[in-house]
């Protein structure tokens, strides 16, 4: 049926076997060394298998002094990088996909702290008005070495087997600042003229073919558009006709191809469009380069139905159909349409919560998500779906984004499925989502799932109350409950049950429906602000009121700038920072929050959007039933639908699976009855090293009061004890966690194993002083031979560590900063947490946990040597020492030291509730045995 979509094409003298090309967007999935994870192996993988005829990963680093644009981003500045980068391109290329790398440099569109603390460059000292980044010019000395940069990477590249580059001169990154004259005011030969804005791409250019061939395609992304008169600028820019003519120019400078895009971060909306923008809305700009070169072009333009990509073939406005999130929402895509399966795709509502996600979780070290695809970014981690030989019942209630997405993969398992909602249709929230003004694309979420279930048998049942009766009378083996949540309504409001006072939910469903009348819109948030833009196209006066000073600060930015263009449009008023004190029959009665000022303003319905309240009633009720119940989604916390996709699909993926005892550092009280029942550092030499694992794996098993760093970072050290005052000589391994306590940084000692001769001397007193959990029997394997270090350690059967290291530098300079920058004969500080418990008996005989305190010590550390080295590391876990539970996102990198670490002191930083730390902290402390689990598993 797209016949045009499926054939081969050529770039240079390069066959792609089809037309669909999976555009370049960062995924935070690479190592910090700039290497590619087996996360982002899988990731690329998948939409290989998918039938991607062309990959162009995420940006790839060349400078790594001020061209950092991602925490976790690949990257070419090292041979080093070559083999790994190889690895990527034969997980491509055996699927036959080819794959070209974009070279980038971000200038003044990077964050300093990434690139440690310095001004960001550009090609002049013009700050980004959306990063407002301290900016200066790079030198002419800077620009030519960077373009001998870009050069050898574009080498690696090719000798690690990829099949092209694309230099990134789009969306206001470096090589597009010394394009534009927007950014551009230089006056040395790198500015002014038009040929002078284009010569650093040029010379890459050139310096590319000199290096890597004739044959070797190159590429350049180019920005045609910049839109900045959107913003009130009205100096010069690119504007169309200047991008076809930089695109000209490139042509006769020897590039393969143009990859069309447009905008920069000042007008980010065109680069990444919310929901409101349409598929193909940039047909004329592509169409404006294809009309006036010869070389093969490739566009991005919203789409995500193939019919739309099709018709850009057909039509001959581009060479090859680009897209980015369209693969992320579906990796399969390319292969559902060429199957003929196209009412399987899952397309992409351009929601922008893989872009909202990748700013939140940059900092953490984590990957996107995206709220329709819950496998995204983790296609690794989770694999293939188990299947469910016993085909087991399982009741779904609620046809919301976690109950659909839950019912789906249960029955992708093989799981009888009955899904039972009170609405007249499926979608849940989806269904507010998608009714004020340019959201229909919402509906794809539930039309989805409508044809899923239709596939896999799901018994959807609509229209249907779900009861404790009627959900036992299918007599389920589970029950997934997805009730949602209602709409908050304070009834502390004197008014607030007037009949003309409505909630979000009775406006956007029509229940309410509101045209001509003055609305009063409680609440700026994100739903808010959608609502009061419905409102207003219905022709209602609209003002929106709320205690926080900004609409929707907490919501994406791009999203909140969309919608308040429209709502402007609609002469929407705003009363920002005042409280709601009462609703009156003719207006509601507002208070300032600063200056207590009192306000009416003038309303004859008022629309409550104040947020939605978990609701778990009738999970309760299933659990008196003794039926297994799981609740997942907005019935457990409100939020956005990524989350809740993904608990659906975590839930249904993992529900009736044979697991073993888990291996935890936090155990569940029920073990606790069993625990017990019968009772009977001068001159230390080895590893030191840090590494980012999930930030929810540290929040489940750190106790409180202690609170997770806002970096999820572990740190592992390995060393021989050669003199301690306190014993022989012994062998220590510790596991710990980053933590806060108030203002206070420290590490949190999560295991801790010993062996060798002053073993259980150390172990004594460490569990007697300091409250240091220790356990015996570690066997210790710790080799250097010249700059090659190996280290292993194991316990009771179990490899715990499996670690090398290569001395001469870091996986990452963070590594450098974390440790306080050790050198030989540097004196740093640190600092610890503990925890003290005592079990003691009262006058019955019972024995309690008691006297629970949260101790902290300083440290001092005397530094002989400290040499950096380049990690790798396994960690496994046995059911006495489960270290692998803190899982490896990405090392940080390391070092091998000899120094004398002294405790200063430990001071009590308050007394906790035994009983609520304790099962935190076992596990650190005692083997299984202890809970009455004799023998060897």
């Amino acid at each position: 049926m797209y016949q045009k979509l499926f054939e081969s094409g050529t770039i240079g003298k390069l066959t792609v076997k089809n037309r669909l090309v999976m555009s370049p967007m960062g995924c935070g999935l690479a190592n910090l060394d700039g290497t590619p994870s087996e996360d982002m192996l899988a990731f690329y993988e998948a939409r290989a298998i998918g039938g991607a005829g062309l990959i162009i990963p995420e940006i790839t680093r060349v400078n790594d002094v001020h061209g950092a644009g991602l925490m976790r981003q690949l990257s070419v500045t090292k041979d080093s990088h070559i083999a790994p980068l190889a690895t990527l391109a034969e997980r491509v290329h055996k699927h036959g996909t080819k794959i070209f790398i974009q070279l980038h440099h971000p200038g003044r569109e990077t964050m300093s702290v990434l690139i440690g603390g310095q001004p960001v460059v550009s090609a002049s000292a013009i700050p980004c008005k959306f990063t407002k980044q301290e900016t200066r010019a790079l030198s002419t000395e800077e620009v030519k070495e960077l373009i001998g940069q870009f050069v050898a990477g574009a080498g690696r590249v090719q000798k690690a087997g990829c099949d092209g580059v694309e230099l990134h001169c789009a969306h206001g990154y470096l090589l597009q600042q010394f394009l534009s004259p927007y950014t551009n005011k230089r006056e040395d030969e790198y500015g002014g003229s038009f040929e002078n804005r284009l010569r650093i791409v040029t010379e890459i250019i050139a310096g590319i073919r000199n290096l890597c061939g004739p044959d070797f395609p190159i590429g350049v992304r180019l920005s045609v558009e910049e839109f900045l008169d959107k913003t009130g600028v009205s100096e010069d820019y690119i504007h169309i006709q200047d991008g076809v003519k930089i695109a000209m120019a490139l042509e006769q400078a020897g590039i393969d191809f143009v990859d069309v895009s447009c905008g920069l971060y000042e007008t980010g909306m065109t680069c990444v469009e919310p929901v409101s923008y349409p598929q193909g809305w940039r047909r004329n700009l592509i169409k404006a380069v294809k009309d006036h070169v010869q070389i093969p072009v490739i566009g991005v333009s919203v789409i995500r139905e193939p019919v739309v990509a099709e018709k850009f073939l057909e039509d001959g406005v581009e060479d090859f159909v680009s897209m980015g999130r369209t693969w992320l929402a579906d990796e399969a895509w390319g292969r559902k349409v060429q199957e003929g399966r196209e009412k399987e795709l899952r397309k992409c509502v351009s929601c922008l919560r893989c872009f909202e996600s990748l700013s939140e979780y940059n900092g953490a070290g984590l990957p996107f998500e995206c709220s329709v695809n819950p496998r995204l970014a983790r296609e690794y981690k989770f694999g293939d779906l188990v299947h469910d030989t016993k085909e087991h019942k399982v009741v779904v209630v609620g046809g919301g984004p976690a109950g659909m997405c839950a019912a789906q993969t249960l029955a992708k398992r093989g799981e009888k499925v009955v899904l039972m909602d009170r609405k007249s249709e499926l979608g849940g929230t989806v269904n507010l989502a998608k009714m004020p003004p340019l959201k229909d694309r919402m509906q794809w979420i539930a039309d989805y799932y409508v044809g899923e279930f239709e596939r896999l048998g799901v018994d959807t049942r609509l229209e249907t109350e779900a009861t404790i009766e009627c959900v036992m009378a299918e007599k389920p083996d589970a029950v997934v409950v997805a009730t949602g949540s209602a709409s908050i309504i304070p009834e502390s409001i004197p008014g607030v049950k007037a009949d003309h006072v409505y909630t979000v939910e009775a406006v956007l469903t029509g229940e309410a429906p509101l045209e001509g009348r003055k609305v009063a819109v409680i609440g700026a948030g994100l739903t808010g602000l959608e609502t009061a833009e419905y409102l207003g196209a219905k022709g209602n006066q609209v003002t929106i009121i709320d205690m926080l000073t900004a609409p929707a600060p907490n919501a994406n930015q791009t999203n909140v700038g969309d919608v308040c263009g429209r709502l402007a449009a609609q002469k929407a008023q705003y009363k920002l920072g005042y409280s709601l004190k009462e609703i009156k029959e003719n207006g509601v009665v507002i208070e300032h929050m600063e200056t207590k000022e009192i306000v009416t303003i003038e309303a004859d319905a008022v629309v409550l959007s104040l947020g939605f309240r978990p609701d778990q009633s009738l999970a309760e009720g299933l659990k008196e039933q003794g039926v297994t119940v799981k609740v997942i989604g907005s019935a457990v916390q409100d939020g956005v639908i990524a989350p809740a996709t993904r608990a659906g699909f975590q839930v249904g993926r993992e529900l009736f699976l044979d697991q073993p005892g888990a291996a935890s550092f936090r155990l569940e009280k029920t073990d606790l009855e069993n625990f017990g029942r019968v009772s009977l550092m001068d001159n230390q030499e080895g590893v030191y090293l840090a590494y980012l694992t999930d930030p929810a794996a540290i929040a489940r098993i750190l106790p409180p009061p202690l609170k997770p760093f806002s970096m999820p970072v572990v740190t592992l050290s390995v060393c021989h004890v050669n003199n301690p005052t306190f014993a022989d000589d012994y062998y220590e391994a510790i596991l710990g966690v980053y933590a806060t306590y108030g203002q206070s940084l420290g590490l949190y000692t999560m295991g801790l194993v010993l062996g060798g001769p002053g073993a259980e001397m150390a172990v004594q007193c460490g569990r007697d002083n300091g409250s240091i959990p220790k356990k015996l029997g570690a066997e210790f394997v710790i080799r250097r031979n010249g700059a090659d270090v190996t280290v292993g350690v194991t316990r009771r059967g179990t490899q715990l560590i499996d670690l090398s290291m290569k001395l001469g530098e870091y996986n990452s300079p963070l590594t450098h900063m974390l440790y306080q920058a050790p050198a030989a004969g540097k004196q740093t500080f640190g600092g610890g947490f503990y925890f003290h418990i005592d079990r003691e008996p009262d006058e019955n005989g019972v024995s309690h946990f008691q006297n629970g305190a949260l101790l902290m010590n300083q440290c001092e550390y005397n530094y002989k040597s400290w040499e950096p080295g380049t990690v790798s590391l396994k960690l496994q876990s046995s059911i006495d020492d489960p270290w692998a539970e803190l899982p490896i996102n990405t090392i940080i990198g390391g070092a091998y030291s000899e120094n004398s670490l002294l405790v200063h002191k430990l001071n009590l930083a308050e007394e906790v509730d035994a009983d609520e730390v304790v099962p935190y902290l076992l596990a650190g402390r005692y083997d299984r045995t202890a809970f009455m689990e004799t023998g060897r598993r």
